[in-house]
């Protein structure tokens, strides 16, 4: 599938940013709406910043102001491996693309989600957190769906490999969580977030087992119960999840509550 990408993408630069730099990503964010198609409003904002600010990913997209916007951080991108850089600015693009109107950053809070925190008296901030997760979670899945069977594969698996290693901050976040029963209920929410780029690769013959590898060492510093619930969760991502990203955070979020929440909360 190809597009007309004249006018596509505005650019604006934040800092001392090289023609070069800039060339380079949108060349990758171009041959993605080459392959792929256009993006599902435009035209897309590409803000590259040389500094970011606070800590957070070195790509993001959404389309909170009615179009989208995606953001590079060139300071977060030092020292990456190119293709985890590339795969990961990509999959901003299939972002665009699959979910680049507003209702895809504007969803309501699911009936069972509001029914748990009303009968555990939780905090409004709280289940927009885990929202968040289950949201990004269904989001990020259907990307990598999205870009593998467009052909975008070696960039895809350097991203996951990458998103999927553990690191010493993860140790750490775990270790503070962990006295915590909210605070362990948000890790968990945003660990299955960041292993979702992951799931769709399971059922590959060819790269199943390796990822399954990777998947398991990334949540190897957890309790044994908390390894197989979110095994336990991957799997029903796999089995039921659709094309209909609505319906995919709806069925995590119900499974969040019913997996994590009710048995973290229920004496």
């Amino acid at each position: 599938m190809g597009c007309n990408v004249e006018g596509l993408v505005k650019i604006k630069t934040f800092g001392s940013i090289g023609r070069d730099t800039v060339k380079e990503l949108l060349e990758i964010i171009i041959e993605c709406y080459e392959r792929l198609g256009p993006p599902m409003t435009y035209p897309v904002d590409l803000n590259i910043f040389e500094v970011s600010e606070g800590s957070g990913f070195f790509a993001s997209h959404d389309a909170l102001h009615g179009k989208p916007t995606i953001n590079v951080y060139l300071d977060r991108i030092s020292g990456l491996p190119l293709n985890v850089v590339v795969g990961g600015v990509r999959r901003q693009a299939a972002h665009s693309i699959l979910h680049g109107s507003p209702e895809y950053y504007k969803i309501r809070v699911p009936a069972e989600l509001k029914q748990a925190i009303y009968d555990f008296g939780l905090p409004e901030n709280f289940g927009l957190e885990i929202l968040y997760g289950a949201s990004m979670a269904a989001k990020e899945y259907s990307v990598t769906k999205f870009l593998v069977e467009g052909g975008f594969i070696e960039d895809q698996i350097a991203y996951i490999k990458f998103m999927l290693e553990p690191t010493a901050e993860e140790l750490q976040a775990w270790n503070i969580a962990k006295p915590n029963p909210i605070a362990r209920i948000i890790y968990l929410a945003m660990t299955i977030r960041d292993v979702s780029c992951a799931v769709p690769l399971l059922e590959d013959s060819r790269l199943g087992g390796e990822i399954k590898e990777c998947l398991d060492k990334r949540v190897e510093h957890l309790p044994t119960s908390y390894k197989l619930t979110i095994q336990k969760i991957i799997g029903e991502m796999t089995q039921k999840f659709s094309e209909n990203v609505f319906q995919n955070i709806n069925l995590l979020t119900k499974v969040i509550v019913e997996d994590i929440i009710k048995k973290e909360l229920e004496l």
